[in-house]
């Protein structure tokens, strides 16, 4: 699993990573999550936002910040 967040240093941004790392360290997924600042990979994709989370390479959240929760029934939808 590769779960992928593009945002560029927003506290909601930054905020939700923090939440994701914690999420699969608790759930013992192999892969840590990546923090990308570089837009440029999803804009050339025509995805539009300030934040994305991918997931495996699909688009999971476009600008919306999930609480704790709400982000695990996500990743266990991934497992």
């Amino acid at each position: 699993m590769r779960i992928r967040l593009y945002d560029r240093g927003s506290p909601g941004g930054k905020q939700l990573f923090a939440n994701l790392e914690a999420l699969c360290r608790r759930l013992q997924i192999d892969y840590d999550p990546e923090y990308i600042h570089d837009m440029s990979q999803v804009y050339s994709r025509g995805i539009q936002g300030k934040t994305v989370l991918m997931i495996d390479q699909e688009v999971v959240l476009v600008d919306r910040f999930p609480s704790p929760k709400e982000l695990e029934a996500i990743i266990q939808d991934y497992l």
